[in-house]
């Protein structure tokens, strides 16, 4: 996800720079469709801010499973002592 958002910024750059009336070839599924210049770049800006909100939804699913990880963490430590090793 990280690499398609850097991906996307990229292109997004490189669109500042094209001609305003020029059509650009933008990629949906496998085939290349020209559009204009406008259009593409508002079609980048969909998926940036979809990738944006994917990406923020992994980073909370992290979150919550390294939470609860470190909570049975714990209750194996209160339970077994340190007869057993969960670090890694």
């Amino acid at each position: 996800m990280t690499k398609e958002k850097e991906e996307l910024d990229d292109v997004t750059l490189e669109l500042e720079l094209a001609d305003e009336d020029e059509l650009v070839p933008y990629k949906i599924g496998d085939a290349f469709f020209h559009i204009p210049l406008s259009q593409a770049q508002e079609m980048l800006a969909s998926s940036t801010s979809r990738i944006e909100e994917e990406v923020s939804e992994l980073e909370d699913k992290i979150g919550t499973t390294k939470e609860e990880m470190q909570q049975l963490k714990v209750e194996l430590y209160a339970r077994f002592g340190r007869s057993i090793n969960l670090e890694t």
